[in-house]
């Protein structure tokens, strides 16, 4: 059931991660003071710059998607068809202003799941438990799907590798699984599976008015949804 997550870390000291982040959203065009915020970024749509409506437009848009995913809960199989089509429908509206090519946007540090839709174990649930649920990147290629119960008593790491086909989309590819109890390995196996993961939306957004709150947010198709972030520290 873990292998319908999308993953990736690079276990990385705090400083560390932020200048390798920092460096990052350079690359991706992102520029930022304290006293700036973002001037210009990319969409997919049509490969041109967004003025200012549509910088406003697409936070909006990744506001919402936020907002109503963790309103509605982390576990897309708990909730109703209605529920998860409005998330579907905003996670839509919010692909049009995508990074260009953001199967190509680099990928370092924890990404915190956000929301799934799959119906098995990589949304986190087991049975009446919801564990917290992270991608760990180890480089351009090898990546772990975590899932952590209890506070960290149980976890379940999903590795795997991830190989770019075209500016939308990636194949992942599975390798095996290792439980983990009161951090101790308890046993480890091989999984064989693949699938093709498209990316409906790549990009860092601004999400709060008042104080710059960045977050490098990334929706993707497995075919489930899956809403992903992490936290974009510039200083």
């Amino acid at each position: 059931p873990l292998a319908q997550l999308a993953a990736g870390f690079t276990p990385s000291q705090p400083s560390e991660l932020s200048n390798q982040r920092q460096k990052q959203c350079s690359e991706l065009g992102v520029i930022s003071t304290i006293s700036t915020v973002i001037e210009k970024i990319t969409v997919s749509f049509n490969g041109s710059k967004t003025n200012n409506i549509n910088e406003e437009v697409r936070n909006n848009y990744a506001k919402s998607l936020l907002s109503t995913c963790k309103n509605f809960g982390q576990v897309g199989s708990k909730l109703t068809q209605e529920q998860r089509s409005k998330i579907d429908g905003i996670a839509i509206s919010l692909s049009a202003y995508s990074d260009e090519s953001p199967a190509k946007l680099p990928l370092i540090g924890d990404h915190d799941l956000i929301y799934s839709a799959s119906p098995g174990g990589s949304s986190g649930a087991f049975g009446p438990l919801t564990g917290k649920v992270t991608q760990s990147f180890l480089g351009d290629v090898k990546f772990i799907n975590r899932v952590e119960l209890l506070n960290g008593v149980v976890k379940i790491e999903l590795n795997a590798e991830r190989e770019v086909l075209d500016g939308n989309r990636i194949r992942v590819i599975f390798k095996e699984t290792a439980f983990y109890l009161f951090g101790n390995e308890v046993a480890r196996k091989e999984v064989k599976g693949s699938g093709v993961w498209k990316y409906e939306f790549g990009g860092i957004v601004d999400i709060n008015e008042n104080e710059e709150e960045k977050l490098f947010l990334r929706v993707l198709k497995t075919p489930s949804t899956f809403v992903i972030a992490q936290r974009c520290d510039f200083f």
